[in-house]
């Protein structure tokens, strides 16, 4: 019996030992695994922090598309080393622009309204069901930056085990500034004024209509209100709110603004364009400006008026509906946009350019030598630089003839300046970096045109109805100034 007892006693000090190197063991392997957990936590930090940093420098960069791809790069370089000098990004440029959804395709029209990467392969383009992404050469109008870079990371605890450094893995950011291929994102108050004068082709006309319309796309109506107006007047019936006004109603008649502002061209963001808005048959019914009884011409082109009308209902000087719509989120940003093909040739001949006081406004008619044309352009140009002292972004489209005519008819003498091109631009905002809009050429080339349209200012040009499309749809895209951060299909 006493053996056995001290048998057992054995064991059981025998026992105790072995829980002790046990004890011991589990020891070393919690604090390994501490320490492992310390330098992994240290790990996740840094990896957030990179994450921080690439945000930052994307963001950074955007700021100079689609101005500018190298400064773009650089700027982006820039930030990321202020942040942690041994940072050592990389950067691409892309062009990101709508998808067509479930096929996920470049949508139509996109390019180069939103941006333009120039020649590119289909292998090259990667889409999802909202956006698609195209490679873009810093040579290129570029709207996105992606950002891009590792670290490596000192351990602390983890060389005990083997472990001197971990990697955060690679780590990026794209930034892209605009519509980034999805509707605008701040509230607008948009007014389109468009020439239909007798001069504008019945054809080009008509591809004008479609152009605005179809820009109706890019837009969200929950943040953007849209009117539009005519050159010269509308008088509503009871088919077409912007027939022409007749000889009954004289060139005061009718209104500048044939459509009052509305939303009512899509039912959201997501949905097409609805056909049955006020908007959108109101444009597609839109007849020529001739009056039946007058001789061709009708009541000529007021470029000053319409513009002076157009600006004064955005502003509120003269009514307008805004007060009836729902409230958005922010200050709305007004912008016109004024597209004509003629140089000022105006039956009235009186009026004031002062925005603060209402009434119609001409030169009167146009012809050689009596100088009444370039006070049509003159006229034009102070009107423009009041409304754009009052907050007004414009957009100006030189179309068809406005783009190498003389502000004076020259009648059977050689066109001489000064332009009506320069007028136009000089009515147009000054470019996102403060410089004036300027009309580089008469744009009477397709290369001359495509490089006017993508200088990165708000004066664009076209030869033909059917360039207008992209013009309308990049002059929408142009004035939102927003940089967000998404992420790359």
């Amino acid at each position: 019996m006493r053996r056995a007892l001290a048998a057992r006693a054995r064991q059981e000090r025998d026992e105790t030992g072995a829980v002790a190197v046990l004890v011991v063991l589990l020891a070393i392997v919690i604090f390994a695994c501490a320490a492992l957990a310390v330098d992994i936590s240290s790990l996740a930090m840094e990896r957030q922090k990179l994450h921080d940093h690439v945000d930052s420098a994307a963001h950074a960069g955007a700021f100079e598309l689609p101005a500018s791809g190298p400064n773009a790069k650089a700027w982006a370089v820039t930030m990321a080393k202020t942040q942690d000098p041994d940072m050592t990004p990389d950067t691409e440029l892309f062009c990101v622009v709508a998808s067509t959804g479930t096929s996920r395709q470049v949508a139509a029209g996109q390019i180069p309204a939103t941006c333009d990467p120039g020649s590119y392969s289909t292998a090259q383009v990667r889409c999802n069901n909202r956006i698609c992404s195209i490679p873009c050469p810093a040579t290129a109008r570029c709207n996105t930056i992606r950002v891009s870079d590792s670290k490596d990371v000192d351990f602390d605890f983890a060389p005990v085990v083997g472990r001197k450094k971990g990697s955060t893995g690679s780590v990026s950011s794209a930034a892209c500034r605009g519509s980034c291929g999805e509707t605008l994102p701040n509230p607008m108050d948009v007014v389109f004024m468009a020439d239909r004068t007798t001069s504008m082709a019945d054809d080009d006309r008509e591809d004008m209509q479609a152009a605005i319309v179809d820009s109706l796309g890019v837009m969200d109506p929950t943040l953007h209100y849209v009117a539009f107006g005519a050159m010269h007047k509308s008088k509503a019936t009871s088919t077409c709110a912007t027939a022409a006004t007749t000889s009954s109603d004289g060139a005061k008649g009718g209104k500048w603004i044939a459509i009052d502002f509305t939303n009512d061209y899509r039912a959201n963001r997501d949905s097409p364009i609805s056909s049955s808005s006020k908007l959108v048959r109101g444009v597609k019914c839109m007849p020529n400006g001739a009056v039946p009884g007058l001789s061709t011409g009708s009541y000529g082109t007021h470029l000053a008026s319409a513009f002076k009308g157009a600006a004064r209902y955005l502003l509120g000087l003269d009514p307008n509906n805004l007060a009836s719509l729902p409230k958005r989120p922010g200050t709305p940003k007004r912008v016109l946009i004024f597209e004509t093909d003629g140089q000022p040739d105006e039956l009235l001949e009186e009026g004031s350019t002062s925005m603060t006081s209402a009434g119609d406004l001409g030169a009167g008619r146009n012809t050689y030598g009596n100088g009444k044309g370039k006070k049509g352009c003159e006229n034009l140009t102070d009107v423009a630089r009041q409304a754009k002292e009052r907050g007004v972004m414009v957009l100006v489209i030189g179309f068809g003839d406005a783009r190498s005519a003389s502000c004076e008819k020259p009648g059977t003498r050689t066109p001489r300046s000064p332009w009506v091109r320069d007028y136009l631009a000089a009515a147009a905002s000054p470019g996102p970096g403060g410089a004036p809009s300027k009309a580089e050429s008469d744009c009477s080339t397709t290369a001359e045109r495509t490089a006017e349209n993508k200088d990165g200012d708000y004066y664009y040009c076209a030869a033909s109805g059917s360039e207008l499309g992209p013009i309308f749809a990049t002059a929408i895209n142009a004035v939102t100034e927003s940089i967000k951060l998404i992420e790359m299909p």
